[in-house]
């Protein structure tokens, strides 16, 4: 914001100097005021854009070095189990939780840039929300939730789950669902319809989800949609899964992957991504 005020003050400053002090037409005056707002402008953002970048990259490099740590102390326990399957659990875990500790540290050296950028602030709260929810801090989540961007179908799904898990009206989480839907297209709103879906199943709608899946039976290719559509056109609701999103589905933790679908090593990497 501040980038934006001094570009302004410059523009108008270029503005009245040259309109005072030269002969030019009031016409060129403005062009040329204009030009050096944008110009100071796209200066402050080149500047802002490397040193955020510097930052981002930090962060990304701690969360890809505790995975690194996280998969060899997986592949290790593999080779030699040491303490059973829930012991190596919670050693995986504990690894993989220490690095996204270092990552929403990390995102403190991006604060002072907060009143350069009126869009960083919200960006830094988005990323540190989707952080505390894969350590499963939701207080932590739903106090961030009201400050965040809903610009990718994880935050808008991380979003609905809580509404969900909170017992927000279902009104109010229609409402939210049919407004971030909106704004993506083709399969990209596929876990935002699964969990939307899934929703109501739960709560014993199900006549609901199917209108649903079968509005998007034509609009997308998403097989795991398609296969919930059969499920419930064939009357068998118990057979509706979102198991076949993977991971993306369960990084919402609504629900836990079977036995025999990766082991400890393999749920606590998720984590990490």
């Amino acid at each position: 914001m501040i980038s934006l005020m001094i570009a302004i003050l410059i523009g108008l400053a270029t503005f009245a100097s040259l309109n005072a002090s030269t002969d030019l037409h009031p016409f060129w005056s403005v062009t040329f005021g204009l030009t050096a707002s944008v110009v100071v402008q796209v200066l402050f953002g080149l500047y802002f854009k490397r040193k955020i970048n510097a930052v981002m990259e930090a962060i990304q490099a701690a969360i890809l070095e505790g995975q690194e740590r996280v998969n060899r102390k997986a592949d290790m326990f593999q080779l030699k189990p040491a303490g059973g399957i829930k012991h190596m659990q919670k050693l995986l875990e504990r690894e993989q939780q220490a690095s996204i500790r270092r990552a929403v540290e990390l995102t403190g050296d991006l604060e002072p840039w907060f009143k350069w950028s009126p869009l960083l602030k919200k960006q830094v709260s988005t990323m540190r929300m989707q952080f505390h929810y894969q350590m499963e801090e939701y207080d932590k989540v739903d106090e961030l939730l009201p400050s965040c961007l809903f610009m990718d179908p994880l935050t808008v799904a991380m979003k609905m789950a809580r509404m969900y898990k909170t017992d927000a009206p279902p009104a109010k989480i229609a409402k939210f669902y049919k407004s971030k839907t909106k704004r993506f297209k083709d399969d990209r709103s596929a876990l935002v319809h699964a969990l939307y879906t899934w929703i109501l199943l739960k709560r014993g709608e199900t006549d609901k989800a199917f209108e649903i899946l079968t509005r998007l039976k034509d609009k997308t290719s998403n097989e795991t949609l398609s296969r919930n559509w059969e499920a419930l056109a064939n009357g068998k609701p118990k057979s509706f899964s979102n198991a076949g999103l993977g991971e993306e589905w369960y990084a919402l933790r609504l629900e836990n992957p079977k036995a025999g679908g990766g082991g400890g090593g393999k749920k606590a990497r998720r984590r990490l991504k």
